[in-house]
């Protein structure tokens, strides 16, 4: 009921009914005296109307001089309500108006509380819209921008949308350390902003009303609600990619960084900020499949690409599940005995069609899609299961599998290696795992790690592709290897680059000084194999004896080989190589 009464209702119905409980009262009193005390009969001595006509004006007169008390009241409140809805919070303004202290006293907490409300609101609001690393517009701000402004884009005069990257930067923040990450990221911001208020006229025209705004991890987004034209936003990408060709400082070192991009231009190729971003990040991932970086404008075609690499993947997870992924072996012949002493585990993915599909489609894309473990792991169980049958026929081979990168990251790599040879009976020793120079050189302390267990049991470490990184050789010479696999690309140049022989000469010199066996890949002509035999060679690898071969014709060929004399064992292996 009072939630609907004004305060002098109120107070006139409260008036009214306190005075009808003050008149009964009274007039009660007024009739016990007069019949106790005077001995009176029991009645009113005035008559009834006239009592009744005496309660009901009682009443109404009450009533209306409390309403009329309560109305200054009720202005009080009001102007109070007027005041606190007008003013902008300021508790210097002028409070006389406010009659009573009480309320003084309670618009400067009111006061003061939304105050502390409108902070705190603006703190919200910073948090949400604004990235703290580098204090750019964040996602949800470029995102309300887009929506706000998207709808105005035409053919005419189109928008344009770029998805920005930093290249290779978790490789950026092992170099510098994981604490100056973010230092990095500001940094980059810092660099654009001032490439994009450096493009010169008329491609500025592109960015009046631009954002450009900072996603998580490493990413930036440049939205240009007014781009004008293609060719003005490929000045700004340009601009900006130039502008990261000059080196950053962190903690007094130097720092390379480069940044990719996917471009999209509305409403030509996008109409809502979902499509922009999508359609930007395709145009990106093909940039980094092709190309490893640069910028590249979205076109449907991409969509179609993508989709086509989406099945791919999909179906290479299946494979996975399937166990379709197969170990082919290709032969070590040692130089100096003519014998197959070691073979390398090389994986093939053979469809349930019987198509062959080549590593170098599927690697990176397994790679992408975080599938290379689980090939690496099925690789490893079927050499070494095909390496233990080796073993029980009394053939002393070896069998070299090879550790990813991604593998080598694993905390478990050595455990993964020890349950293989567990599980398949094979002894450690007959067992070669090869990384990358790069990855030996990269982090040390890890090879160190995951190998001296396995060679303490008698694991051997092989380096692959030894010559083509920019390593430093007094830490190789350090690492606990014990074979360096030649790359294939200077064997194949020793009969037509100068300086391959050279080079050569000087792996296998270092080799041997270092007591290293060594094991030239890719050797296809007898005069590859007749230079690497004369310069001390260990072993070598390549078509000229064999391609890879599935594990039961490998152990065909291991039982039908004959070990001859060096010269007479190349021409026998070449021949028979021609005839696999």
């Amino acid at each position: 009921m009072t939630g609907s009464l004004t305060i002098p209702a109120f107070a006139g119905i409260a008036g009214g009914l306190l005075s009808s409980v003050l008149f009964v009262i009274i007039v009660a009193v007024e009739v016990f005296v007069r019949t106790r005390a005077n001995g009176e009969p029991l009645g009113f001595s005035l008559p009834v109307p006239v009592v009744i006509a005496l309660l009901v004006g009682t009443i109404l007169v009450s009533a209306c001089f409390c309403y009329l008390l309560a109305r200054p009241l009720q202005g009080v409140f009001l102007r109070f309500t007027n005041y606190m809805m007008t003013t902008r919070g300021d508790t210097d303004a002028d409070l006389r108006s406010l009659q009573f202290p009480e309320l003084r006293r309670l618009r400067v907490a009111t006061t003061r509380a939304v105050r502390k409300l409108r902070r705190e609101n603006e703190a919200l609001r910073k948090i949400a819209y604004r990235d703290a690393r580098t204090g750019l517009p964040n996602l949800v701000a470029s995102e309300k921008r887009i929506t706000d402004s998207l709808p105005m884009a035409s053919f005419e005069r189109p928008a344009a949308f770029m998805l920005l990257d930093i290249d290779r930067f978790a490789h950026l923040v092992e170099q510098v350390g994981v604490t100056y990450g973010d230092s990095l990221i500001y940094l980059a911001a810092q660099r654009i902003t001032r490439a994009l208020s450096d493009v010169p006229d008329p491609s500025a025209a592109a960015l009046r009303g631009s954002m450009l705004a900072a996603l998580s991890a490493d990413q930036f987004t440049l939205y240009m609600p007014d781009a004008v034209s293609r060719e003005h936003v490929i000045a700004i990408a340009r601009a900006i990619r130039n502008a990261f060709a000059e080196p950053f400082t962190v903690q007094g070192r130097p720092v390379t960084m480069s940044l990719s991009g996917g471009i999209v231009m509305a409403p030509e190729d996008a109409d809502s900020p979902q499509k922009l971003i999508q359609n930007a990040k395709l145009a990106l991932r093909l940039v980094r499949n092709e190309s490893q970086s640069g910028f590249r404008f979205f076109t449907p075609r991409l969509t179609r690409i993508v989709q086509g690499r989406y099945r791919f993947e999909a179906e290479l997870r299946e494979a996975v599940e399937n166990r379709e992924f197969k170990a082919v072996f290709q032969p070590k012949i040692d130089f100096a005995t003519g014998r197959i002493v070691g073979a390398e585990a090389l994986a093939r993915w053979r469809r349930a069609n019987g198509k062959l599909i080549s590593p170098a489609a599927f690697i990176p894309v397994a790679e992408e899609a975080g599938l290379i473990d689980e090939i690496g792991r099925q690789i490893l169980e079927a050499a070494c299961e095909a390496g233990r049958v080796w073993e029980l026929e009394g053939h002393d081979v070896t069998v070299a599998v090879n550790v990813s990168p991604s593998q080598f990251q694993r905390s478990d790599l050595t455990e993964i290696v020890m349950s293989a040879l567990k599980r398949s009976g094979l002894h450690p020793r007959r067992l070669e795992l090869e990384i990358t120079e790069s990855m030996a050189v990269s982090d040390p302390a890890r090879v160190a790690e995951f190998i001296s267990p396995l060679r303490a049991m008698g694991t051997k470490l092989a380096i692959d592709d030894f010559g083509t990184g920019h390593s430093n050789l007094a830490m190789l010479t350090q690492l606990p290897f014990d074979v360096f696999k030649i790359d294939r690309q200077f064997v194949s140049a020793l009969e037509t680059d100068r300086q391959a022989p050279a080079i050569v000469e000087m792996i296998l010199a270092m080799a041997e000084t270092l007591g290293l066996k060594t094991v030239a890949e890719g050797v296809e002509t007898t005069r590859q194999a007749d230079f690497l035999r004369r310069r001390g060679c260990t072993m070598a690898q390549g078509f000229l004896y064999s391609p890879g071969l599935p594990d039961q014709a490998f152990l065909d060929l291991l039982r039908a080989w004959k070990p001859l004399g060096a010269n007479d064992e190349l021409r026998s292996g070449g021949a028979q190589a021609q005839r696999e």
